[in-house]
């Protein structure tokens, strides 16, 4: 593959008079950033959130979980776009995550797979972006935006791929009954399975040679796990996933099974890197499958 930019893209601050606004920057590689846009389609939107580079606009009655009524978010580049977002809050917060001897993990793990595979695609030529909840606010309306901004990045480019690595508890629930490695993909949107399986063929020699078993991809059902049932949804999936279905909750395993392996949850990320590797080659690999040009 070319030498390609290691791109990271900033969403823009919105001024609501116009129909567009842009910004660029540099990051943290040193390279230059493509513009974005959001686009508002000249209609009047009743929610914005977030600031600077990552505010959205977007409409929300409740009414339908799954539909993001957002504004498009255009971004300026002919590479192909990741999303890693960062949905774990902090002890006390909304959403720590899972518990490892009595302490919640969840958002330690995100942080560290987030860096890691940024890390990888940024180098395969990715644009990345970084989302984290507390850019929008550690409670449900932040993130109902955060939905809603992954939701704009979707809507407003061709090839997005968002990828969520997360460690999953270990008491069963009705929503997830089997817990473990699995890959959480849309139940109310059609799915696409070239990437599904693309994405397991290159991580299946990760879970062989630690012996541990991966479900694979399946419905995460809110309420049900038929696929096409109004019930299954899941909504940072759903609602990214009606305008393309290339979006994934991914656990990597349980929790504890992490740190029984690894010994902790940091150590995690080397015993964890044949995984990210593997991930990483799997989206460059689907990526290029409509733009060998930028891939040879």
């Amino acid at each position: 593959m070319k030498n390609l930019f290691c791109l990271a893209a900033l969403l823009c601050s919105l001024s609501a008079s116009l129909p567009t606004s842009a910004f660029s920057d540099t990051d943290a590689c040193g390279e230059l950033l493509p513009p974005t846009r959001i686009v508002d389609e000249r209609r009047a939107l009743s929610f914005a959130k977030g600031e600077g580079r990552y505010r959205v606009q977007f409409n929300y009655t409740g009414e339908n979980w799954t539909h993001a009524d957002v504004a498009a978010i255009k971004v300026d580049t002919d590479r192909p776009i990741a999303v890693l977002p960062m949905q774990y809050t902090k002890p006390g917060r909304m959403m720590p995550g899972a518990m490892v001897d009595g302490q919640s993990i969840g958002q330690q793990w995100n942080l560290i797979t987030q860096a890691e595979m940024a890390q990888r695609l940024c180098k395969l030529g990715f644009v990345v972006f970084t989302p984290s909840i507390t850019d929008f606010g550690e409670n449900l309306d932040g993130y109902q935006a955060f939905e809603h901004f992954i939701a704009g990045l979707h809507k407003g480019n061709r090839r997005v791929q968002t990828v969520l690595l997360t460690a999953d508890a270990h008491n069963p629930n009705v929503q997830n009954p089997l817990p473990g490695a699995q890959m959480l993909v849309t139940g109310t949107n059609p799915r696409n399975t070239a990437w599904e399986n693309l994405i397991q063929r290159h991580i299946a020699p990760f879970y062989e040679r630690v012996s541990l078993g991966n479900r694979g991809a399946r419905v995460r059902g809110g309420h049900s796990d038929v696929e096409g049932s109004s019930a299954a949804w899941h909504p940072l999936i759903e609602r990214a996933a009606e305008y393309g279905p290339t979006v994934t909750i991914m656990e990597v395993s349980r929790a504890i099974d992490i740190v029984a392996r690894a010994g902790s949850i940091e150590a995690g990320r080397e015993w964890a890197a044949p995984l990210f590797d593997a991930l990483a080659l799997a989206m460059q690999e689907y990526a290029c499958q409509d733009d060998l040009a930028n891939c040879e």
